[in-house]
């Protein structure tokens, strides 16, 4: 009897396991959905004086190579057109809900809320840039 009662723990337990797993494809199926687009708005300078300027930009945000990285092709908008100015390759921390990149020497943070995101950007400890975005 033991031997039964035992064996039925162990099918429920693996059925837990499974159930947890499906739903953590479905949650990173539905980040990954959410992220990956195109996104605009502005990348206002913080630092006056500086060779920062304010920018209308697009963001193209692809998936990365592992579960939770993203690319960010970044283009700013001159008189309608996208320039290059970079790609970026960001981890996703999905308790904080956030994309995270330190790459050229500086800290970029990018908060997602449904459809709109904002980010900071910090060079040598300083915010250098303030970023609003919304997905297209």
């Amino acid at each position: 009897m033991e031997t039964k009662a035992l064996f039925k723990y162990q099918l429920l337990c693996l059925a837990l396991l499974f159930a947890q797993c499906a739903s953590a494809q479905k949650t990173s199926t539905q980040v990954d959905t959410l992220l990956v687009g195109t996104w605009q708005g502005t990348s206002i300078c913080q630092v006056k004086n500086s060779p920062c300027h304010d920018e209308v930009v697009a963001y193209h945000i692809s998936k990365g190579n592992s579960v939770d990285s993203f690319t960010i092709q970044a283009n700013k908008i001159v008189n309608g057109v996208e320039e290059d100015m970079g790609t970026l390759h960001f981890g996703y921390n999905g308790k904080t809900n956030q994309l995270v990149s330190n790459e050229y020497n500086s800290n970029w943070t990018f908060t997602i809320s449904g459809r709109k995101m904002s980010g900071i950007l910090l060079h040598k400890n300083e915010t250098y840039r303030i970023i609003k975005l919304e997905k297209k």
